[in-house]
């Protein structure tokens, strides 16, 4: 996700942006001096919370949670947010930093990747192939790890960004080469099946399940003749997209390849009368959308400092309920493919969207998305600069104040213990139990949140409690045939790394367990704890 340019016309979303290091500390819980009903009194009449676990599984994930990871070192000149400089060159300077960053995707369990190029990396110049430019070294290096640990891998290229793909109309003016939608859709089909004959064919990286043509070509990054960026045509953008995505389609699958093609990747979780009224529908094997709007229920969403914010709940109700009937009619999976927090500040390197508040937004955002049946979700990012759109980054690659590579990769503070921590413990491809919620509101807003996972390999349960509210609750939760105990971790605002890696024993009695819930927090009951040290669940 990257800067809007123009938030009121197109309602989109960005990419957002203190080196928040490890050493450094915690981040203030609101950035914007915005608590969750500060001074409210809670409603008497829900001064305790219930979960009941039936038994009966409501959906099952055809993939898992991640983040996005770019391959894309060389900055773009046009509009591109921080799309690129996040990952390090494949290089024996930085060693050591590319196994730390390993680790951490490793202990994040990053199941669904979302691998970024753009094509200037691998094709520069028509019939020009660069399958060893340090870029592609970067993607091989992401490929192989995702192949080794079993993640799923949406390949997206993010944008063309070549001259000789570029309308003629866009050529020589290197920021709309970057925008604009490719003029050869032929040349576009028979590339990406050139790229994935290499990638899968030849390098065996079985690993990508997907690939995505464009980022968001409903915002920027899709311009066709007459478009300038300020003034553009949506439905015209939007046939020509269809056609791309047919092109597309129809060359990889006579070409054999093992791939589904995702589409249409807008932002932000716009408002369709139905899917199958869209020109892309016919196109695409899975749909896909981004997130970056949403705050919590009981916030104004007028009040927030990006004009484009909407209520989570009103937002989700009016779309994932419908798309996933839609979907799955079909046979198609349903997928967030970019979700985060810019809705309190964004730009250069505010800290904003890697918060504590943000955090806690975007697992919520999460948990509610897994019980509406979505097929995965994709946070962006894993590593990003975060001094160009905000702090986004799971883990910190980038001195921000000496524009210079990390030795090792740490993690960034809020986003690693609180969204990560939610990520490392969902299982592939999981099975979403039916969770319901009882009590748990303040002032008619439902302020409690959970969703229920078991693994698809081993039936381990993993519990995802999210309390946004500023006041603590007792919590009663049944789980009819659960064997044994439960383990227990919370991350609150402010709390040290080893206390929130610091699992309690929760004890059954019967067919049920009593715990607190932690004013503003997220709570993780599992019956099957990870070493904090050791990988996620995959």
């Amino acid at each position: 996700m990257n800067e809007p340019i123009s938030r009121r016309q197109f309602l989109m979303g960005s990419t957002l942006a203190t080196s928040t290091l490890l050493a450094r500390g915690a981040s203030a819980p609101f950035p914007t001096g915005e608590g969750p009903a500060a001074g409210a009194a809670a409603d008497l009449a829900a001064d305790t919370v219930s979960i009941d676990l039936t038994g009966r599984m409501v959906h099952q994930m055809q993939s898992g949670v991640g983040a996005s990871w770019q391959s894309i070192v060389y900055p773009t000149v046009g509009h591109g947010g921080s799309g690129f400089g996040g990952t390090p060159p494949v290089i024996p300077r930085h060693s050591a930093l590319w196994k730390s960053i390993e680790r951490h995707a490793e202990w994040l369990g990053l199941k669904f990747i979302r691998a970024e190029m753009d094509w200037r990396q691998w094709q520069p110049e028509k019939g020009r192939l660069t399958f060893d430019s340090p870029e592609m070294a970067i993607l091989e290096r992401i490929l192989s790890w995702a192949q080794g640990h079993g993640s799923d891998v949406l390949l997206q290229c993010m944008w063309p960004n070549v001259e000789w793909l570029a309308f003629p109309e866009y050529r020589r003016d290197p920021a709309l080469v970057q925008a604009s939608a490719p003029c050869d859709l032929d040349a576009l089909a028979q590339g990406w099946v050139t790229l994935l004959t290499e990638l899968v064919g030849r390098r065996g990286h079985s690993c990508i399940r997907w690939i995505h043509l464009v980022n968001e070509p409903n915002f920027y990054w899709w311009l066709v003749p007459p478009d300038t960026g300020a003034d553009q045509d949506r439905r015209r953008q939007t046939l020509y997209l269809a056609e791309a995505l047919r092109a597309v389609r129809a060359a990889v699958r006579a070409a054999g390849l093992p791939v589904r093609v995702m589409g249409p990747g807008w932002t932000d979780l716009p408002i369709l009368e139905g899917l199958a009224g869209e020109p892309w529908w016919p196109h695409v094997d899975d749909v896909d959308f981004h997130c970056y709007g949403a705050c919590y229920d009981w916030e104004d969403p007028t009040a927030m400092p990006a004009s484009w914010a909407f209520r989570m709940g009103e937002r989700l109700g009016a779309t994932l309920p419908g798309y996933r009937e839609e979907t799955a009619k079909s046979g198609r999976g349903l997928f967030i493919t970019e979700f985060g927090s810019q809705i309190y500040g964004w730009k250069a390197d505010d800290p904003a969207p890697g918060s504590f508040k943000s955090s806690l937004k975007d697992t919520e955002f999460l948990v509610r998305a897994l019980n509406m049946g979505i097929d995965g979700a994709n946070h962006w990012s894993f590593t990003n600069r975060g001094d160009m759109d905000g702090q986004w980054q799971f883990v910190e690659t980038w001195d921000r104040a000496w524009k210079q590579w990390l030795e090792s990769a740490v993690p960034h503070r809020d986003s690693y213990f609180v969204l990560g921590l939610a990520t490392r413990h969902i299982p592939h491809r999981a099975r979403v139990m039916e969770a319901a919620v009882r009590g748990g509101g303040v002032e008619g807003r439902q302020r409690v949140w959970a969703s229920a996972l078991r693994s698809p390999k081993d039936s381990s349960l993993t519990l995802l409690i999210v309390n946004d509210a500023e006041r603590s609750w007792p919590l009663r939760i049944s789980l009819p045939g659960q064997q044994g105990g439960l383990a227990k971790i919370s991350s609150t605002a402010g709390a040290r790394p080893e206390a929130i890696l610091h699992y309690t024993p929760v004890a059954l009695a019967g067919a049920a367990a009593e715990v607190n819930l932690e004013p503003f927090s997220l709570t993780v009951l599992t019956d099957t704890p990870l070493s904090p040290d050791g990988p996620g669940r995959w």
